[in-house]
């Protein structure tokens, strides 16, 4: 109680601004009115690093759960000079960084019908080996980039353990690629449910892939 009185009696920060930081924090202002970005002012905010420039901020959620609305989902702010001291050109930037077991909590709170397919995938990609594995990322990567659910695990090395994973996670649909798949240039699907597996050209991996989930 004390120390929020002292608080209460602090000089604010906006009141000690210079004109071209007012008038840029102003701008700051009118830009989230306008695209009507709610938020509230706290004079009492600071980041824990000393390379921020000008405005900071952290992320709520809008929520009406009081316990969960007093939980940040993330914060960041302005860093004009962060570039150039890491030795490239001068710079302006801004960045954040979120909490991601915060932001997917709220999600399955506020957005259930969502969250319901959160950890579950159309496709899991297993590997065998350390060529495998570069190519079976590679073709995870890809099934992602074209809008498909995929998982995969490169910590894990046995195929019965990676098959469990896909399992897990719902998977509809395996592809496995070992050693000899990369020297063939192919890749193996298997169906989950039916157990069955045919051997397919890789470079078409994405559009049988695509033709199944159809």
């Amino acid at each position: 109680p004390v120390m929020d009185e002292l608080k209460v009696e602090a000089p604010q920060i906006v009141d000690w601004l210079d004109e071209e930081s007012k008038a840029h924090f102003m701008l700051v202002l009118e830009y989230l009115d306008e695209m009507n970005v709610p938020y509230k002012l706290d004079p009492y905010l600071v980041r824990g690093l000393d390379y921020y420039t000008k405005t900071v901020f952290e992320i709520f959620p809008v929520t009406e759960d009081p316990d969960t609305a007093k939980l940040a989902l993330g914060g960041g702010g302005r860093y004009d000079g962060l570039v150039e001291t890491l030795g490239g050109k001068p710079t302006p930037a801004c960045g954040f960084s979120l909490g991601v077991e915060r932001v997917t909590a709220v999600m399955r709170a506020n957005q259930p019908e969502l969250a319901q397919g959160m950890d579950q995938y159309d496709v899991y990609v297993a590997q065998l080996g350390d060529q495998g594995r570069k190519k079976a990322f590679a073709i995870f990567e890809e099934l992602r980039k074209n809008g498909i659910r995929a998982a995969c695990s490169l910590s894990k090395d046995a195929i019965k353990a990676q098959m469990e994973v896909a399992n897990k996670r719902g998977a509809k649909w395996a592809i496995i690629v070992g050693q000899k798949e990369v020297l063939d240039g192919t890749a193996i699907i298997r169906d989950m449910d039916a157990g069955t597996q045919e051997t397919v050209d890789a470079k078409k991996i994405v559009s049988e892939i695509e033709k199944k989930l159809k």
